[in-house]
C-alpha cells in the first residue's frame, strides 16, 4: 500500500537528561509518511512558526519519550495533534486514517452541509443544541476527526508546568480554524489555559488497545442527559466520532448524549456528574419524585441482575430477554436495548425460532451499530444470524439434524 506524503508533519521530542529539559524540534519536510525516524529527516523545508517556543522543545517523562506529533493537513486541513509515545505512534500512523487519502470524502466525515440543529441559550443550561427537523434512529448528528489526542498516561510523572506546556504546545500546532475551535469551548478551572478545556471537553477512545482520550470540539457541544435522544461511538480506522439519533427527535428538541453510565442509579449518577463536570443534574429522570425514583433505580437493578446472568449464560430464555427489553423501554435507555435484542435473538435461535431471532438480530444490528460501532463484533455476529440462524451455533442441533434429512 503506498501511503500518502504529509509535509510539515512535526516531531517534538520530549525527554530528560539530567536536570536538562530542552531538546532541539525537528521538522519533516514532504515525505512518505512511515515510522518516525531521525535518519528520515531532510531538512527544515517547512518550519512552523507557531511552535518554535521552548515550551515545545522537551520535557521529561520517565524513561520514555512522550512526543508531540502535530499535521495541519490531516483530514483535508482540519489538522491534529498527537501526544503520545514513538511506539504507539508508529501503529497510529497505519491506521486508514492515514493511509487512505479518499477516506473522509468517501463517508462524508467533517462535512456537515444541513446541519440538523441550531445551537441556542437554554436557561440554566447554557448553549445547546436544539432539532431544527425531525430526526429518526439512525440519522446522523455528527462524524468528525479529534483535533487532539492524548496519550492517557502521558502526564503520568510530568509535573504540572511542563504539562500544560505540552497541552499549549500541542494546541499551538493546530491549523486556526481548528485552534479556534478549541478556544471556544468552556473549560472548568485547571492548571494551564489549555488543561481546563481539555479535561472537561474530552472522550476517551481505544486506539490499538491502548487508552487514550480526545478532544472533538463540535461534540463536545452536546449537553448531558441521564435518557439521552443520541448515541455515539468511536472508529478507530477513521479516528472518527459518530452521533447518531437513537429514537425518534422531534423538532425543537435538545439532542443529547449521556457523560456517564446511564445503568447508575440517581445518587450515584448525581454525585458522578457534579464531581467531574461540576453541575447537578437537571434530567427528567433526576428531578423526578422519589418515589419515582426509586421505582427506576429498581428497574435498574433488574436491568444488572439480568444481565449479569446473560454473561455466566450466554444464552438465556427468551422470556428472560423479553423481560429486559421491556426493562429498558421503561427507563427510556435505547442504546443499550442492542445488546437486549441481541440476547433476544439467541434465545430464540436457541429454541429454533427463526423469524424471531431474525426479527431480533436486525434490531441487534441496526441499534448496535449506533451505539458500539459499524464494526463490533457483536454486530458483525448479529448479522449472520440474521442471514441464517440455523447454520449459527445456537440453533438446536436436533432441529439442524431433522432438516438435513429432509433435504436428503
Amino acid at each position: 500500500m503506498i501511503k500518502p506524503t504529509i509535509s510539515s508533519f512535526c516531531l517534538f521530542s520530549l525527554a530528560s537528561a539530567g536536570n536538562q529539559h530542552v531538546l532541539g524540534w525537528d521538522v519533516f519536510g514532504a515525505m512518505s509518511y512511515g515510522p518516525p525516524s531521525f535518519d528520515s529527516l531532510i531538512g527544515w523545508e517547512s518550519p512552523i512558526e507557531s511552535v518554535s517556543d521552548s515550551k515545545c522543545r522537551a520535557l521529561h517523562n520517565g524513561s520514555d519519550f512522550v512526543r508531540v506529533y502535530s499535521s495541519p493537513e490531516f483530514a483535508h486541513g482540519r489538522g491534529i495533534s498527537i501526544v503520545t509515545t514513538a511506539e504507539d505512534m508508529a501503529q497510529i500512523q497505519e491506521l486508514p486514517a492515514f493511509s487512505k487519502r479518499d477516506i473522509y470524502t468517501k463517508y462524508n466525515i467533517n462535512k456537515q452541509v444541513a446541519q440538523p440543529f441550531e445551537e441556542r441559550e437554554l436557561p440554566g443550561r447554557g448553549k445547546g443544541l436544539i432539532a431544527n427537523k425531525t430526526l429518526h434512529r439512525g440519522d446522523r448528528i455528527f462524524a468528525h476527526t479529534p483535533i487532539l489526542i492524548f496519550h492517557e498516561d502521558a502526564s503520568a510523572t510530568l509535573d504540572e508546568d511542563y504539562w500544560a506546556d505540552v497541552e499549549s504546545c500541542a494546541v499551538g500546532t493546530l491549523p486556526p480554524t481548528s485552534n479556534k475551535l478549541f478556544w471556544q469551548l468552556f473549560g472548568q478551572p485547571s492548571h494551564g489555559p489549555a488543561g481546563g478545556r481539555i479535561n472537561t471537553n474530552a472522550f476517551a477512545i481505544d486506539i490499538e488497545d491502548t487508552e487514550h482520550y480526545a478532544v472533538f470540539p463540535e461534540i463536545a457541544r452536546l449537553n448531558h442527559d441521564c435518557r439521552p435522544n443520541a448515541a455515539y461511538f468511536f472508529d478507530e480506522d477513521t479516528l472518527t466520532h459518530y452521533v447518531h439519533a437513537i429514537t425518534d427527535i422531534a423538532i425543537g428538541t435538545e439532542l443529547t448524549i449521556t457523560y456517564i453510565d446511564p445503568h447508575l442509579p440517581r445518587k450515584q449518577r448525581q454525585e458522578a456528574l457534579s464531581s467531574t463536570w461540576g453541575f447537578t443534574c437537571s434530567c427528567s429522570l433526576c428531578t423526578a419524585d422519589r418515589r419515582l425514583a426509586r421505582l427506576s433505580d429498581s428497574r435498574l437493578a433488574q436491568i444488572e441482575e439480568i444481565t449479569g446472568y446473560f454473561e455466566e449464560d450466554e444464552i438465556g430464555s427468551s422470556d428472560m430477554a423479553l423481560a429486559l427489553l421491556q426493562l429498558y423501554e421503561q427507563e427510556r435507555l435505547y442504546a443499550p436495548m442492542g445488546e437486549a435484542h441481541m440476547h433476544a435473538a439467541r434465545a430464540f435461535c436457541a429454541e429454533g425460532n427463526r423469524w424471531r431471532a431474525i426479527s431480533h438480530a436486525r434490531l441487534a444490528v441496526e441499534i448496535g451499530s449506533l451505539d458500539n460501532g459499524f464494526h463490533d463484533e457483536d454486530v458483525l455476529m448479529m448479522k449472520r444470524l440474521a442471514k441464517a440462524p440455523e447454520k449459527q451455533e445456537c440453533w438446536p442441533r436436533k432441529i439442524a439434524s431433522k432438516a438435513k434429512q429432509e433435504d436428503k
